[in-house]
């Protein structure tokens, strides 16, 4: 059988590739120490959040000069339960790691997408995307796969649906005059490229200390020898045992594609179901880069706020389905 093309799999899979050489060819000069794996992964992290950011931001950019923004106002720029449910959507297809979805959050903003979209947006992205799923789909089977996918999405739903309350305000470093309707499309095209390209990165200026701050965090995470797998494996089925795998995800930072050997041991050592989704679901969904990145854009008061959401959700639903299947 021919081997599925990693552009196929992963539409970030050369944005990914590129930055990786980024980092090598910046690093490869110096000595095999610590400082340097940490260097190097900080560049490539670097150089894949901006390249995510700017790419996403001039697409917006260009496809709203042409078209206006009433594809824009009916879908995610909508603050009803169609906007909400429009941005949770967009994240179940947009499979990226939680330090990567912060900027695209930003993007949308930017765009003009209401909060509540966006919101549900945050939640579904690095949480409940495609990948997220297939990784459920082979640690527990169909039935947990779909048990996911229904939860992420009831969590992402009301993520928009309280998002004023839970501190995701309209972010001032987005701000842009986007939503008004543009009449642009007699522009050359060169002109509206080079628009959307400033646009875009007027937006990176605007967050690059915070992004330089979280990807450094996301260095730091991932050179740094921390086992999730063998704390929950000693804690076992004990009834409080998705309260430690929420506290042990919500920091890392780990995307849904390296789940699998977090996950699928810890399934065929037994534990409980609810255990496994909560971890699942808080590794994939939050992270110190992310939140270094989003109190940038809401502060530190709307990031805890954020952050006690993220983790009472996780937990109550991890000790309730341990309740509830047996």
């Amino acid at each position: 059988m021919r081997e599925i093309p990693s552009y196929l799999v992963d539409p970030f899979a050369p944005i990914t590739a590129f930055s990786k050489w980024v980092g090598r060819t910046l690093t490869q000069w110096l000595p095999e120490h610590p400082l340097t794996a940490f260097l190097d992964y900080w560049i490539y992290d670097f150089v894949k959040v901006a390249i995510l950011l700017v790419l996403t931001t001039t697409l917006l950019g260009i496809v709203r000069r042409l078209v206006g923004v009433g594809w824009l106002q009916r879908s995610v720029g909508r603050d009803d339960w169609l906007g909400i449910m429009a941005g949770a959507v967009l994240g179940v297809f947009t499979p990226v790691c939680s330090c990567s979805v912060t900027p695209l959050y930003a993007s949308l903003l930017h765009a003009g997408a209401s909060r509540s979209s966006a919101g549900a947006f945050l939640f579904a992205a690095p949480a409940v995307n495609e990948f997220a799923i297939v990784v459920v789909l082979i640690a527990l089977g169909w039935q947990g796969a779909l048990l996911y996918l229904v939860l992420g999405m009831t969590a992402a739903m009301l993520t928009g649906r309280y998002a004023h309350r839970l501190g995701l305000k309209p972010c001032n470093l987005c701000s842009a005059p986007t939503m008004q309707v543009f009449a642009e499309r007699r522009r050359a095209p060169w002109r509206l490229l080079r628009d959307s390209v400033m646009e875009a990165l007027g937006l990176l200026r605007r967050l690059l200390v915070a992004l330089l701050i979280g990807t450094a965090l996301a260095a730091l995470l991932v050179n740094y020898n921390l086992r999730p797998v063998e704390v929950m494996l000693q804690i076992g089925q004990a009834w409080w045992s998705p309260v430690v795998g929420v506290l042990l995800g919500l920091p890392l930072d780990v995307n849904a594609a390296v789940a699998i050997p977090i996950l699928l041991p810890l399934a065929e050592a037994g534990l409980p179901l609810g255990t496994l989704i909560a971890l699942m679901m808080a590794t994939t969904l939050a992270s110190f880069p992310e939140a270094a990145v989003l109190k940038s854009l809401i502060g530190w008061k709307g990031l805890l706020k954020l952050g006690s959401w993220y983790f009472l959700y996780c937990s109550a639903l991890g000790l309730l389905l341990n309740l509830v299947v047996r």
